[in-house]
């Protein structure tokens, strides 16, 4: 039986990896590959569910796969193998959350009942350019991020720094310093612009199998550490409309903490949802089709956020 070829995409809140991975999707679906996609978030929901119509799509999550729900992890793979047995699968894509530790994902293909199946062929390690340097810092951040980024560059075996396009030459030349010093010169590099990268180039590059995957046992589980006890997710639900201009204000304005953030918004008039992006200080607004019957809510994401930061949303931007 054919092995199914295994990408983790890895990479710190907000670089981009759900973009690379939608693109990825659409090229193998060009080349007529069966894929399958794993796809982990921290919170109780995915608002994003809309992005992958038409795609087996396997949802993880109120969790990282990484640690608290490594064994779902393992019992989503097991049902994979017999899928297989059935219907070949080409290639399974993976998108860990934004604070996975991709060794820790990558150990439980180890396990004896998977590794016959499954090849890990690369672990795409995705980063912010626009922030990489920021979260590296000790006087701008906290020493938890630090180590997690590094340690998500450390254990990809191909980097793509996305969002160069938001960095000048100096800063660039500063990011791919600190990249090269924490990898090795077998790892390829790329750069991107909206995780608009040509795939067709990576095998060309050497996107290899891993070398250093732990040691196969019958259950390799152990756990690299709390890396990210601070990282905390806030869901917040509601009914009332909102007013477009007054909300982007509001994001913008948002407290440093806050790394990420996106939802489900029905805005004054609207008699359809819209989906809210917000990173980076930038907001992005994409229309849903007016059949979507989903729930207005939004997620946020930071470190050491509480729901009482968020006690007048969205009373403040509503009508």
């Amino acid at each position: 039986m054919k092995k199914i070829a295994v990408y983790v995409l890895n990479g710190f809140l907000g670089s981009g990896k759900t973009t690379v991975l939608l693109k990825m999707i659409e090229q193998y679906k060009q080349e007529n590959k069966k894929v399958a996609v794993i796809l982990n978030e921290l919170g109780t929901v995915n608002v994003e569910t809309h992005l992958f119509k038409d795609q087996q799509l396997i949802e993880l999550l109120n969790g990282c796969i990484c640690c608290t729900i490594q064994d779902d992890l393992h019992e989503t793979l097991k049902a994979l193998v017999v899928q297989h047995e059935k219907e070949t699968i080409d290639v399974l894509l993976i998108e860990g959350t934004g604070v996975a530790h991709p060794l820790e994902i990558a150990e439980v293909f180890a396990f004896e009942d998977l590794e016959a199946v499954f090849e890990i062929e690369s672990i795409i390690g995705i980063v912010d350019a626009s922030h990489f340097l920021d979260y590296l810092s000790i006087f701008s951040s906290s020493k938890e991020i630090r180590t997690l980024l590094r340690e998500q560059v450390r254990h990809s075996s191909i980097i793509l720094l996305n969002k160069i396009d938001c960095v000048d030459d100096k800063q660039f030349l500063k990011i791919r310093k600190k990249v090269d010093s924490l990898i090795n010169d077998r790892v390829p590099v790329m750069t991107a612009t909206y995780g608009d990268i040509h795939l067709e180039e990576i095998p060309k590059k050497r996107f290899g199998r891993i070398e250093s995957l732990p040691s196969t046992s019958s259950h390799p589980h152990h756990h690299l550490g709390s890396h990210h006890g601070t990282i905390k997710m806030v869901k917040i639900e509601y009914g009332q409309m909102v007013d477009k201009r007054i909300l982007t204000t509001w994001l913008n304005n948002l407290p440093k903490e806050v790394i990420r953030a996106k939802g489900l918004i029905q805005f004054t008039g609207d008699s359809h949802l819209t989906h809210v992006q917000f990173a980076d200080k930038l907001v992005r607004y994409t229309a849903m089709d007016i059949n979507d019957e989903r729930k207005p809510m939004f997620v946020f994401i930071g470190k050491d956020i509480s729901k009482e930061m968020f006690q007048d949303f969205p009373h403040r931007i509503g009508v």
